[in-house]
């Protein structure tokens, strides 16, 4: 018999509030949660643990709280389920029923459909009674109404005994058992719906003799034509959320300020119908210094975000100007007017919250909100409100500028049916937002502001990752009834397109980092993960958006058992799949559902991992934790130089064996692994264009700031120029060989 295990009682309260006491790494080596990271992430969350007696009272709450609750903050129920009663807890002196109970629920659905049941002693059905602090709690049966259908309810539970009296809520969500699965992907048969390509892109690195510098909406939809024209089934974009207010020099799109609304740099402001209207604006664009500046940006090798903001948000204050006069804001005047107002009024109050926090980040010319003037901490402050009512013009120029986000980017995704792409668009969606930016203000006290998010050490980033994000706090996610996720989702799904998230691990648990001067390590936070795939499966199915779940790094295998129960489909990168010996796995054994890629924003280009270009970055950016690791990294490199020959040649995909010392990739090599992809039993292979045309730099170097532009590389070629491009033709033709061509007359997600 096992000896039962005494935990400090630092540690229990760290497992109460979800810190796992320690976890597995990559390479199966233990790492155990030490008594300054409970102590440091506690701090973090807002947990008082400073002293034994406040300790011991903290752990007393907590547990009691797991069964001292009428009613959870949520209940999830699968629809399929034949569950006909809830279980709730009733509080009471005396350990033996019957406690001559009478409850009264009330249930209230999305449609406005209302239900009501009132519960005599002789109705209500007993049955488990457990001693808790202070007395007991009987578990009693109460109805729910039969056949629920999939979404979300509010229910209000009232129950009196002869010695209490308690009232409680919860959000009831009733979910599908998996998230959505398209028709075009279903079974297992090779066919045109069920093996399909497309490509994935950074959006602000298209070039064109059109855009400012950076891609946007227009270039977007020139991608999806063109991605139609080849037989690709979808384009995939960079998040595209919003950043900070103010100009930024490193603009991180998977650090934005909000997940919920767009970045307005990527609107074509050439597109806009006001500018024929304003004559300022017109003169704006015709004025000589405006020109160059453009013509510059155009030029320039990299992103320039500041001055592309400049102009952008120079041209933006003359469309509003114009859209007031001529269409009407106070009172609209023209159907394009009542247009804006109905998108105003049908958006809920994050919009509002949105454009109030824009301005005051412009009107204190500072984008963190955590140095501005106390008073305006809060989004629901009187000094909040009173900077709306005395500023309506500016907050309603941020709901004008989200207004024509919202236009050019639907008209792009309505493009993708008419261009016949089976998939709107393919969507990536941000672990979180940045610490000042405008989530972290819109929900006081959701976020840990003392720690951050990150990953533990693995091979290609061996001391670790700290991505600056801070963490959402578990318990408070839950008091707010998950409605921070839920409207992240709504506001990031493309309809009936592809959305892939990010780090997708971090629906069951994340790594902490805490911000603390005793260099205290990193522990797993974990998340209620049963709720948060509850609302993924409902979003998702009424969407028709396929989920992709990027599952690199330190993944357990029950995540990843998890992962495929629910539908979600795995990320594959070329890099990882190897077999027991550590050669590239075969196509036919990479998983159906999946897509299959060559490599990530995060990783090399294949150009720039055949040349060893990442290891000399690393190198000479001291981002190896001692330096025999670079030497061991170029040596597996010379090893998977010859690996990925010997996998080529033996699928008949190299028309001659180059040679792994060649000092830069050949074309061959290149496209003989898209063609391997290709060939792979995964339903979505994912390329991208740096492929394609051999670029050797990647658009992320992880652990570097200033050091690397990251996420500011532009593409060569543009997207009419990839017209003429032979590489665009060849890659046609690889795909096409492999049976992943879409016949553009099959419809979207046909049932056939």
């Amino acid at each position: 018999m096992s000896e039962k295990v005494f935990l400090p009682p630092i540690a229990v309260l760290g497992r109460l509030c979800g810190i796992r006491a320690g976890f597995r790494d990559n390479q199966g080596r233990r790492h155990r949660t030490s008594r300054a990271t409970y102590q440091a992430l506690l701090s973090a969350m807002g947990v008082p643990w400073e002293n034994p007696e406040v300790l011991r009272l903290e752990i007393e709450r907590r547990r009691a709280r797991l069964t001292d609750r009428l009613l959870q903050p949520v209940t999830v129920l699968p629809a399929a389920a034949s569950l006909s009663a809830l279980a709730v807890p009733v509080r009471s002196r005396q350990p033996a029923p019957p406690l001559e109970l009478e409850a009264v629920l009330e249930f209230n659905g999305e449609g406005g459909q209302s239900w009501t049941w009132e519960g005599s002693p002789d109705s209500i059905a007993q049955a488990a009674v457990q001693q808790v602090p202070g007395g007991f709690r009987t578990w009693v049966k109460v109805p729910l109404p039969a056949e629920l259908e999939a979404g979300y309810y509010d229910l209000k539970l009232s129950v009196r005994s002869r010695e209490a009296e308690e009232t409680a809520t919860s959000l009831l969500i009733v979910h599908p058992l998996t998230v959505y699965q398209p028709p075009s992907l279903a079974g297992g048969r090779r066919f045109w719906g069920f093996n399909l390509w497309g490509f994935n892109l950074p959006l602000y690195a298209l070039s064109s003799p059109r855009n400012w510098g950076m891609g946007d909406f227009t270039d977007l939809r020139e991608m999806l034509e063109l991605a139609g024209e080849l037989g690709a089934a979808f384009v995939g974009v960079n998040p595209l959320h919003a950043p900070l207010p103010l100009a930024q020099a490193d603009l991180s799109p998977y650090a934005p300020s909000s997940r919920l609304f767009t970045n307005f740099l990527y609107l074509d402001l050439e597109e806009v119908p006001e500018l024929s209207e304003s004559p300022e604006a017109q003169a704006l664009l015709a004025n000589p210094d405006f020109q160059a500046a453009r013509a510059r940006l155009r030029a320039a090798e990299l992103v320039d975000y500041p001055e592309v903001f400049r102009l952008k948000r120079q041209l933006l204050g003359s469309l509003f100007a114009a859209f007031r006069t001529r269409h009407g804001v106070k009172e609209p005047k023209t159907p394009r007017a009542r247009a804006f107002a109905r998108f105003v009024q049908e958006s809920d109050r994050l919009l509002e919250k949105f454009a109030a926090f824009s301005a005051l980040a412009e009107h204190w010319q500072e984008s963190d909100w955590r140095r501005w003037p106390p008073e305006y901490h809060h989004p629901d402050s009187p000094a909040v409100a009173e900077f709306i009512q005395a500023h309506r013009q500016e907050t309603q120029f941020h709901q004008y500028v989200q207004w024509l986000v919202v236009e050019q980017l639907s008209r792009a995704k309505g493009q993708a049916s008419a261009f016949g792409l089976p998939f709107t668009l393919y969507q990536d969606l941000p672990l979180g937002a940045i610490a000042g930016g405008f989530e972290t203000w819109a929900y006081p006290g959701l976020f840990a502001q003392k720690a951050s998010i990150g990953a533990p050490p693995d091979a290609f980033n061996p001391r670790g990752q700290d991505w600056g994000l801070p963490p959402m706090i578990p318990e408070v996610l839950r008091e707010l009834r998950l409605q921070p996720f839920i409207q992240t989702l709504r506001a990031s799904l493309p309809e009936e397109g592809i959305l892939r998230l990010d780090h997708v691990m971090g629906l069951f648990r994340l790594f902490w980092i805490p911000h603390t001067d005793s260099r205290a390590p990193g522990a797993y936070v974990e998340y209620p993960v049963r709720e948060l795939l509850a609302i993924l499966a409902l979003e998702s199915q009424r969407r028709r958006t396929l989920i992709v779940g990027e599952d690199l790094g330190t993944v357990a295998a029950h995540i990843r058992r998890e992962l495929k129960k629910q539908g979600i489909y795995s990320y594959r990168v070329f890099y990882f799949e190897r077999n027991p010996e550590g050669g590239f796995k075969k196509p036919e054994r990479y998983p159906r559902r999946a897509v299959a890629a060559v490599t990530t924003h995060d990783l090399p280009t294949l150009t720039g991992y055949w040349e060893g270009r990442d290891i000399r970055l690393k190198q000479a950016l001291d981002l190896y934790p001692r330096p025999r690791l670079a030497d061991e990294d170029r040596r597996c490199r010379e090893r998977d130089r010859e690996n990925l020959l010997e996998a080529l040649a033996r699928r008949g995909l190299l028309p001659g064996l180059p040679a792994a010392g060649s000092p830069t990739c050949p074309e061959e090599v290149r496209f003989g692994v898209l063609e391997y992809l290709g060939q792979s039993a995964a339903a979505l292979v994912e390329v991208r264009l740096e492929e394609v045309f051999g670029l050797p730099d990647q658009q992320n170097l992880p652990g570097t700031i200033t050091e690397y532009p990251n996420w500011r590389r532009r593409l060569p070629v543009s997207p009419v120029g990839m017209r003429q491009a032979p590489e665009i033709r060849r890659l046609a033709d690889c795909m096409a060989r492999c049976g992943r061509r879409h016949q553009p007359g099959n419809r979207r997600h046909s049932e056939d």
